[in-house]
């Protein structure tokens, strides 16, 4: 039942989100199902032709009709008349195979990349305190590994669909020529099921089982790549390959054994197929007294039938275990959504009657604010991560003066990366209120804040490419011009002495560049934007101490026209500031 209920929402998917190329999928397996069909039906005439007996009965009865039939449509019932038909009909049914895999492989295109598109685009516009809860190697798996795993369920079932097509053009010829000896097929094909199931062919909770040890390996791999500097310092690469080797050996063991499983069925099914088949023949041939064509006709049907049904049933558990992949992926697509439309709903409770559009956003959205300088206050505001015992951030009472630099201090843990994260919009307190100008920010649309603002975190994210890609990353279709200028606002001397200079290239993660040099880049991005608002966290830790005097003169530049918010623990910056807000004591 579960299985059903399984492959009947993946059903109801393709059918609701591609239901132009499921229909020529369907129609397509109709007409290769008829043609199947009347490839064999065209082996009775062609058999009576060649001198094998037609005799009484059904296909006598068969031979006669299919006579009528083609001398209706102009086609003489001779050999060469019948021989032509024969590779036409096949020739056909090959041309709507060819058909059948073009339209197979634009639905998988379609169903694979819009699911892969969809799902990122769900990760990334979840609110960032979900977020924060995530294993980023976790949510790479869902997007990467298990996202093919639904590509190859649906490989299955669009082959599944061709077999089902085949069995049942098999099944109703079969019907025609031997009704009693079909049923008997039927029933052996019930035994062929209840066998399968005595067996334990592998299905949906072995598949979710791999998953997990999948799951677990891919995001055991991720963590200690993105660790690899601290795994190197500690002399720990012996201890990484260890964790890495004990869940590639917990998985692998897991997929061979359902392998073998799987093979071991797929192996008693054949032999308890061609068995029954084996029976069957010796029934007609010392009970019925079959004669010859009909006898050569069931064998060719039942031949073209056993196997293909044997092969149905193998599919049908490869797909129950793919089909877990698919509930993992669409529960944590489900689980973004959802928690996207409560931050929807909680800054706009009037998005829920319909007014928004298909991306959460207000259609109709506020008329965006002229460029100036925010003043910002902080009353009484505490800020809980979902599922955390303790507060983040627990009232706190903050004023930053509009165009003012303002240097936030405190002790390790006292909440200024949860502050930083309030004043961009990316975390909204469980109490209290932040007033931008006097208006409540959980007011303001968020995207056209975020327009606003300026960002340089500690640890700041460069990515693969050259310098002008990361910075026009912040603002595309920056000319050179702005480009060079936010680079000397942020001492990047450096970039012009590179041989590529804007076009050089920086690494993955920024790794062929300095610590500073990557602080610098990620600057010059944030002033790029033009923000009203800039926040710094820890953006001058990796800076000499004349890097960061000249960085700190860019900043104070900025005074009245940019209110400037930094989190440190650096003295230097301490000294530059206008106003200084220390966390954990009443200094202001």
């Amino acid at each position: 039942m579960a299985r059903l209920k399984g492959l009947g929402a993946f059903a109801r998917f393709l059918w609701r989100e591609h239901r132009t190329p499921m229909r020529v999928v369907a129609v397509a397996s109709l007409a290769l199902m008829l043609s199947e069909g009347a490839g064999l039906l065209l082996l009775v005439p062609v058999l009576g032709l060649v001198g094998v007996s037609v005799g009484d009965g059904a296909p006598d009865r068969m031979a006669v009709a299919l006579d009528g039939v083609l001398r209706a449509l102009g086609v003489t019932p001779n050999l060469p008349g019948m021989l032509a038909l024969v590779v036409a009909v096949i020739s056909a049914r090959a041309g709507l195979q060819m058909l059948l895999a073009w339209w197979d492989a634009r639905l998988e295109a379609a169903v694979v990349g819009r699911l892969r598109e969809r799902l990122f685009e769900a990760v990334v516009r979840m609110p960032w305190a979900r977020f924060a809860g995530e294993r980023p190697a976790a949510l790479l798996h869902a997007i990467g590994p298990q996202v093919d795993d639904v590509h190859s369920a649906l490989l299955m079932l669009l082959q599944a669909v061709s077999l089902a097509a085949v069995v049942l053009a098999a099944s109703l010829v079969a019907v025609v020529v031997s009704p009693v000896l079909t049923v008997a097929v039927v029933l052996a094909g019930g035994v062929l099921l209840v066998a399968a199931r005595a067996l334990r062919a592998p299905g949906r909770a072995d598949g979710e089982q791999l998953l997990g040890a999948s799951s677990g390996l891919f995001a055991r791999i991720g963590e200690l790549l993105n660790g690899m500097k601290m795994i190197h310092a500690h002399g720990a690469e012996v201890r990484a390959v260890a964790a890495v080797e004990s869940d590639t050996r917990t998985w692998s063991a897991l997929t061979q054994q359902y392998a073998r499983r799987r093979a071991w069925v797929s192996f008693a099914l054949a032999v308890l197929g061609v068995v029954m088949l084996a029976l069957f023949v010796e029934a007609g041939v010392t009970r019925w007294h079959l004669a010859p064509a009909t006898l050569l006709l069931l064998l060719l049907v039942y031949a073209r039938l056993v196997p293909r049904a044997a092969e149905l049933q193998s599919l049908a558990s490869a797909l129950s275990q793919a089909l877990a992949s698919w509930d993992s992926v669409t529960a944590l697509l489900a689980r973004c959504e959802a928690a996207r439309d409560a931050q929807v709903n909680l800054n706009h409770p009037s998005a829920g009657d319909g007014s928004h559009g298909p991306r959460g956003t207000s259609a109709a959205a506020p008329a965006a604010h002229a460029a100036h300088a925010p003043a910002i206050e902080l009353h009484d505001v505490t800020v809980r991560y979902p599922g955390a015992a303790e507060p983040a951030l627990a009232g706190a009472v903050a004023h930053f003066a509009a165009g003012a630099f303002t240097v936030v201090v405190g002790a390790s843990g006292a909440g200024k990366t949860t502050l930083a994260d309030v004043l961009l919009g990316l975390l909204h307190p469980e109490c209290g209120a932040v007033l931008v100008d006097g208006r409540p920010l959980a007011a303001l649309d968020g995207a056209r804040w975020r327009e606003r603002v300026g960002y340089l975190a500690q640890d700041p994210m460069l990515m693969h490419g050259t310098i002008r890609d990361n910075l026009c990353f912040a603002r595309p279709g920056a000319t050179d011009g702005d480009l060079w200028t936010a680079l000397e606002a942020a001492a990047c001397d450096f970039v012009a002495r590179l041989p590529r200079g804007l076009d050089a290239a920086v690494g993955d993660r920024g790794v062929m560049l300095s610590g500073g040099e990557r602080q610098r880049i990620a600057l010059a991005r944030a002033l790029l934007r033009a923000p009203d608002l800039l926040v710094l966290d820890e953006a001058t830790s990796a800076l000499d101490a004349d890097t960061e005097h000249r960085v700190l003169d860019t900043v104070r530049g900025l005074s009245g026209t940019c209110t400037v918010v930094f989190c440190t623990h650096r003295d230097a910056v301490r000294n530059a500031a206008d106003h200084v807000i220390a966390l954990d004591s009443s200094e202001g």
